[in-house]
């Protein structure tokens, strides 16, 4: 049994040594305790969440301006649309306007009326 106990011994002392031998050919590498690597982790993600709520404000904000634009342009779309119906119900029901709005636009001429050349 000695034999096993000195054997097990030997072989920690082994492993020992070679963890001090890659040890001291990484002497240039510094040792960084844990509560710093713990930080620098919370450090990291906090700098992700912010970035990317920074990133969702924005993207909100031209959603909002954009939405405004295209309510702006609705509300005045509706009132041509309310002007053209109006107009189109004139036009229909009176015939006055119907015989002026064929004048201006189509450029008719009543039955009595003379045409003169203007240079």
């Amino acid at each position: 049994m000695r034999t096993i106990t000195n054997y097990r011994v030997r072989t920690v002392a082994s492993r020992g040594y070679v963890t001090d031998v890659r040890l001291r050919d990484v002497w240039w590498i510094p040792e960084i305790p844990n509560y710093v690597w713990l930080a620098m982790i919370i450090l990291a993600v906090s700098a992700l969440s912010i970035s990317t709520l920074m990133r969702s404000q924005s993207q909100e904000r031209e959603a909002k301006a954009s939405y405004s634009i295209v309510k702006t342009r609705l509300e005045n779309v509706k009132g041509i649309n309310q002007q053209i119906r109006e107009q189109t119900l004139r036009l229909k029901n009176d015939p006055q306007v119907a015989a002026q709005a064929a004048q201006s636009q189509l450029r008719l001429v009543r039955p009595n009326e003379i045409v003169v050349a203007v240079p």
